[in-house]
This record gives C-alpha cells, structure tokens and sequence, in this order.
C-alpha cells in the first residue's frame, strides 16, 4: 500500500511523477463534458465569479467534511474553500485533507491549495434555496502538502454539488473526488456537501 507521503525522496518522486501522468493517465476524472448534460448549464459565457465550498459548513446542514474513497478502501477526507471565475477563468482557495487507510489508521495528513481551473459548469439555483446558492460541477489543478513537508503534490479535485429541489445532469453525486495521478484515485462520493455560490 502507498501512501501521499513516507519521506522526502518519495514525496519528491511523487511530485515529478504526478507532473508527469497528470495528462495522460486513463484514470483521470472525466471532465463535465464527458456525460450527456440534460440539465441547462448557465454562466459559460458570461464573466462570473462563484465561491466553492465543500464540507466547510457553509450553512447548514453543510457538515464538515466530505469523504471520498479508493478502489482499495482506503479514504480521502477533506475540507475547503475557495473562489472559481469564468472569462478570465481563475481557482483560489485552500484546505487540508486526511489520507486514512482501509481500517480507519491515519497515513497522510496535510494542506491543499488550488492552483488552476480546469472546467466549471453551473446548473443553476434551487427554486428551495437562495438564488446565489448553485448545482454545478467544477475540477480544480490543486497541490498538496503533507504535514512536516515542504514538497508539493500534484492533484485534481472534482467538486459537486447538486441542490434539493434543482435541474442538474443524471447520474452526478453530491461531493468530492480527488486524483492523485500515480499514487490514489479517491473516485467514490462517500458523504459531505458541497455548494457554489455566485458572487458577480
């Protein structure tokens, strides 16, 4: 079993290799593009700014954190926040993350911060909710860095959120999934909220 960390080479290996395969690995997360969208995505042409949350307890019941895991039990436990823009297309924010094997024992604790905005689509407001508050899906470029590191870790982080009451695609989950090219594909929604909220 791997972990996110086991020393200063490794995590350096880490680094190098995650640069590498982080564009040609076939288990990457699919970008929004890559299922049928029956729902209206909105903003894509307009310059608009969201805030990003997930498990942050936002508002209630937001309840931190969301909880994602590998095809081999283990799990990926994280909390963030943050900004994302369209036109010109931007990602902020940071948050830390907890990398637990199969029977629960801590491997990996540490930060994470977003570097770059992949994609975003946003499926609009819940007629339940506020209106600021939107479904939408966003994939974030993120570094990580283990506790007591100084090497960064290349990484995708999938956010979705998808409002009671709203229009979104079939099939989305409300949550995270995290990539971690060469070493996790944390690509199963275990628990958590996410939300976006338009800001302009």
């Amino acid at each position: 079993m791997r972990t996110l960390s086991t020393g200063p080479i490794r995590l350096a290996l880490f680094a190098i290799v995650a640069g590498i395969l982080i564009a040609c690995r076939t288990d990457t997360i699919a970008a929004p593009s890559d299922s049928p969208i029956a729902a209206k995505v909105v903003d894509q042409n307009a310059s608009t700014t969201y805030g990003w949350h997930a498990g942050d307890a936002f508002l209630p019941p937001l309840v931190p954190p969301d909880v994602a895991a590998a095809a081999s039990g283990d799990h990926v436990i994280l909390t963030g926040t943050g900004t994302l823009g369209l036109h010109p297309k931007f990602a902020t924010g940071e948050g830390t993350f907890t990398h637990t094997a199969a029977d629960g024992t801590v491997l990996v604790t540490g930060t994470f911060t977003a570097t770059e905005l992949l994609s975003f689509e946003a499926y609009g407001p819940s007629p339940l909710l506020p209106p600021t508050l939107s479904s939408g899906q966003a994939l974030l470029r993120v570094q990580l860095v283990p506790d007591r590191s100084t090497t960064s870790i290349d990484a995708i982080l999938r956010i979705e959120c998808v409002l009671p009451g709203g229009t979104f695609p079939a099939g989305k989950e409300e949550g995270i999934n995290l990539l971690v090219p060469g070493i996790a594909n944390f690509n199963q929604q275990i628990s958590g909220a996410t939300v976006f909220v338009r800001i302009d």
